[in-house]
């Protein structure tokens, strides 16, 4: 794992499900090898986009498994553990560590009381202290309790703490967080597709959102154009993306059935989500339709 470390377009990976709600196995190979055709840099299995959350254990280990053999290296794998305290979250990172991910990934710990941010850092630390893999530090504060840019930077100086996913709703926060981490060697990757443009422009290490599942490509030139400065095209590849994040939006529609939607009408999974997800009613679709139809 020397040579390996997260950066650039890391899709985060929709997980195929048949009706039944079982593994996807044929459309997740062919989501995968669509990530890897266009160029991506690594795959993020089981985050939130992935229904990490929800994925019972069995499950959970079959998908790590499958990506593991689909890939075959190619890019490393990072797998969200998702787990609602500490002990549970070292359990089962050891069981992902045998499946064959790289790096595993965890969010603050989501049971009351709320975490202070000393919490934060303890939880981290005795993850890095008792498992084998580097961790991605999985930070949205559109859902969760907010890490700030001085928990961060603690953050990074932990061994065993390679990346950051920064998700959140402010372009000023995701600012102070990149110059908090600025040198640590620490990748910090933006999320979601709101900040893939100024993110990557201002000095993140690459972006982590849901829509690259659909047009990798789109956002791989993004992240290249980025990188030689081209500002023009980035913005026009961002406004792009604002464009395509557009049938999530709409009102009563369930964001990742809104993905899994547009990647059937894609040909490149089935459109079934874990409850409480529910499907887009026939005028949502008809939305979705209409925006995927100017990206054809």
């Amino acid at each position: 794992m020397e040579n390996k470390r997260l950066y650039g377009i890391v899709p985060a990976l929709i997980t195929p499900l048949n009706e039944n709600l079982t593994l996807d196995v044929d459309s997740l190979e062919r989501l995968i090898e669509h990530q890897i055709d266009g160029g991506v840099h690594g795959i993020f299995a089981a985050g939130f986009t992935g229904e990490g959350a929800a994925l019972e254990r069995p499950l959970l280990l079959d998908l790590t498994r499958h990506c593991a053999r689909i890939i075959r290296g190619r890019v490393p794998l990072c797998v969200g553990v998702l787990e609602a305290g500490t002990r549970r979250t070292v359990e089962t990172a050891h069981m992902l560590t045998d499946c064959g991910a790289d790096f595993l990934s965890t969010t603050v710990p989501y049971t009351p009381p709320v975490p202070s941010q000393s919490d934060i850092i303890d939880h981290f630390a005795y993850l890095a202290q008792h498992t084998e893999l580097p961790w991605m530090v999985y930070g949205n504060s559109g859902c969760l309790p907010n890490i700030t840019p001085d928990t961060f930077r603690a953050l990074a100086e932990i061994d065993g703490i390679a990346a950051i996913k920064d998700t959140r709703p402010d372009f000023e926060g995701h600012l102070k967080n990149l110059m908090a981490v600025r040198g640590t060697g620490v990748s910090l990757l933006c999320g979601g597709e709101y900040l893939v443009g100024p993110g990557l422009l201002y000095g993140a290490d690459g972006n982590i959102s849901g829509a690259t599942n659909l047009f990798p490509r789109l956002f791989v030139d993004l992240y290249d154009d980025a990188q030689r400065g081209n500002v023009a095209a980035v913005q026009e590849a961002a406004e792009k993306i604002a464009i395509l994040h557009g049938m999530t939006a709409q009102p009563g529609a369930c964001w990742l059935s809104a993905f899994k939607y547009a990647g059937s009408r894609l040909g490149l999974m089935q459109p079934y989500c874990l409850n409480p997800s529910q499907p887009l009613t026939p005028e949502q679709m008809h939305v979705a339709d209409e925006i995927l139809e100017q990206f054809r």
